[in-house]
């Protein structure tokens, strides 16, 4: 997908709204810039100029419209020579840092990145831009703060020339700090097709050329405004000084690469909320430690997550030895088949069963997929897959992995 967003403002033809999902750039933080009336729905707050702006010793005029291109397909990683800083574990840190700075009263909606198949403030590979452009890696959700839904997106760049000039409808305020970092905020609105939103913007530049932009507006998942934006510029403020946001921060001993990547197709509401992908880790952890399985794992097996996709199932990923080891549980109200194959049935009336034999059994890498299928008399579906070439993950330990899935859901 290519969408193209301007360094002074967003596209008016409503490819905005592409750019917050498809590549998760922050329209308020990134840019955002005073357009005024346009002719396809879109209104921005008016800019005074010639205008005072506190922190700052002159006020240069608005920006002119300047578009660069964003390519996003779907196979960006973090082994970019461009962001060699940029590491999985890195990537982990960034989000676990953002993560511990949210206040205790927000809530993070499972599944909610606003990018397809992404997961919620997770900092995402950096996608392809313009020579002139640089998108950075960014992360976002949906948030909760007193039962009503709002939008958080953190992004993560660096320059070598310092801090942007003061610019009429940029900022409201810059702070200098006494070790050089600058810290610009921003509070402001726009319009699409008549429905306002409200934006808190806070922009840091640091010593080592890294810029923090944290934007929270009140649009929730479906790009609507709910009148309440989750986090105070404050709150932002907090987030975007976050010193392992920095790119010169190394990454602590313990962290951990990011998850692998895994979805399950599903959407909708489900039985998945947080406290039973909880109580389903805890299961599958209870029974790794009992088998005592001599394969050693790249974190522990309860590491199923709500799928990106929405909250009808869960899933997660392990490196298992040489071969990777991937869970997936929907409750889709799936039907027996008629003549299900390789099926066995179990008392409970659950069984195992192949709906698709002799399809693709090799991963791109040409490594063998072994793969079991548990079907609960609910519908409810597990799926657990091992890819690897050698591996003691064996079909029966495969369908034992699936009954402790099936025994803690439902």
């Amino acid at each position: 997908m290519r969408v193209s967003v301007r360094r002074g403002g967003v596209r008016t033809d409503g490819v905005v709204v592409g750019v917050v999902v498809a590549v998760g750039v922050v329209v308020a933080g990134l840019t955002h810039q005073p357009m005024g009336q346009s002719g396809s729905g879109y209104l921005s707050e008016p800019v005074d100029y010639p205008v005072d702006i506190p922190g700052c010793e002159s006020v240069e005029p608005p920006e002119e419209e300047q578009f660069y291109g964003v390519l996003t397909t779907g196979q960006e990683d973090y082994d970019n020579p461009g962001y060699p800083w940029l590491t999985s574990r890195k990537a982990n840190a960034m989000s676990i840092a953002v993560r511990e700075a949210l206040p205790p009263q927000v809530e993070v909606v499972a599944g909610s990145s606003l990018r397809s198949g992404g997961d919620p403030l997770v900092f995402q590979p950096v996608a392809s831009a313009d020579a002139a452009y640089d998108p950075g890696t960014s992360a976002d959700s949906v948030l909760v703060r007193n039962g009503v839904e709002g939008s958080l997106t953190v992004n993560v760049t660096r320059v070598a020339d310092g801090p942007k000039p003061c610019q009429a409808g940029w900022l409201d305020a810059r702070e200098t700090l006494p070790d050089g970092t600058v810290v610009d905020t921003r509070d402001t609105w726009d319009e699409f097709d008549g429905d306002r939103s409200q934006s808190n913007i806070v922009r840091m530049y640091a010593r080592d050329g890294s810029v923090v932009v944290a934007s929270s507006s009140d649009r929730n998942a479906d790009y609507e405004s709910t009148g309440s934006v989750p986090l105070s510029i404050e709150e932002l403020r907090t987030i975007a000084l976050r010193p392992e946001l920095l790119s010169s921060t190394p990454v602590p001993d313990g962290i951990l690469p990011l998850p692998i990547s895994c979805d399950t197709n599903s959407e909708g509401t489900g039985q998945f909320s947080s406290r039973t992908v909880e109580r389903l880790n805890a299961s599958l952890d209870d029974f790794w430690q009992a088998a005592e399985i001599p394969v050693e794992l790249d974190r522990p097996l309860g590491s199923m997550r709500t799928a990106p996709s929405g909250s009808a199932g869960a899933c997660g990923a392990v490196k298992a030895g040489d071969g990777t080891l991937l869970i997936r549980v929907i409750d889709a109200n799936y039907e027996p088949s008629e003549d299900p194959w390789r099926a066995v049935t179990l008392p409970d009336g659950s069984h195992f069963r192949d709906d698709n034999p002799g399809s693709s059994t090799m991963t791109l890498d040409g490594d063998p997929i072994e793969e079991v299928t548990l079907v609960k008399p609910s519908g409810t579906r597990v799926d657990v897959q091992i890819a690897s070439r050698a591996t003691s993950i064996d079909r029966p330990l495969l369908q034992a992995i699936a009954l402790a899935v099936a025994g803690s859901v439902d």
